[in-house]
């Protein structure tokens, strides 16, 4: 267990290489690491990295972060994990040498989408509001003007697991800093 901000996170699949202090988290990601369901390669991958807490009811989870993005889909966002077959990664991948804006969500089969964003930004925030039985994501490049990136139907659920993520499913690894998150409660809808 990890006590982050006050509030206590635990590891599932903890990279070789990570630390903590004084709220940000640093890590470098393992070879070949990553969350993805069955669509268009057929297999299944459940080795990514996901620092995780616990939250209940409606809210609103935001984070800032940076990364090092060298190799093919190497990623890095937020996570909000119900089960092994529900489940939305969401932040920037490394797709054609350049960053994008992506979100997986996953109901039984993952389902990818990006949009381009200017630039190699060092430092990006996503932001996702979680209401009674769905999750919309939003991104930004100066942490105040957002753009809604996706809105998908996640089933109702007393409690999930949100936190961060990071993988490198075709690469080496890279280096990964998240710098700040908030996690707030939010009115029912």
């Amino acid at each position: 267990m990890i006590n982050i901000e006050g509030r206590e996170f635990n590891w599932m699949n903890p990279p070789h290489s990570w630390s903590e202090d004084n709220g940000t988290l640093h890590l470098k990601t393992d070879a070949e690491t990553d969350f993805w369901r069955k669509t268009h390669y057929g297999f299944i991958s459940e080795n990514g990295h996901f620092l995780f807490t616990e939250q209940s009811g409606n809210f609103e989870f935001l984070l800032q972060f940076s990364g090092k993005y060298t190799d093919l889909y190497d990623q890095a966002g937020l996570m909000i994990f119900h089960d092994w077959e529900n489940w939305i990664k969401a932040g920037i991948e490394y797709v054609d040498d350049i960053q994008k804006a992506s979100a997986v969500v996953t109901r039984e089969c993952s389902d990818w989408s990006v949009a381009p964003i200017k630039g190699m930004p060092e430092t990006f925030f996503i932001k996702a509001k979680r209401g009674n039985d769905y999750v919309e994501v939003s991104y930004s490049l100066d942490g105040s003007t957002y753009q809604l990136l996706r809105q998908a139907y996640f089933p109702p659920s007393p409690s999930l697991k949100i936190g961060f993520m990071a993988a490198s499913p075709k690469g080496g690894g890279f280096e990964v800093t998240f710098d700040h998150f908030e996690i707030k409660v939010a009115n029912a809808e």
